[in-house]
């Protein structure tokens, strides 16, 4: 099974917009992490795996 990649349109510090392909998805920052660590975990026109995505949101 082929892993998704996600391209990181914008980012606010408090919400991500990501697509892949036609589909897209808005991602709300986790309660454990900073604003900061969030911009500069998923910062604009950056790629990103499905599981690197999930692995951001377990605590």
């Amino acid at each position: 099974m082929k892993t998704k990649t996600w391209t990181v349109v914008t980012n606010t510090g408090k919400q991500a917009d990501l697509q892949s392909g036609l589909e897209k998805k808005e991602v709300q920052k986790p309660t454990h992490i900073s604003a900061r660590e969030f911009v500069h975990w998923l910062a604009p026109a950056t790629r990103i795996e499905e599981e690197s995505l999930r692995s951001l949101f377990k605590l």
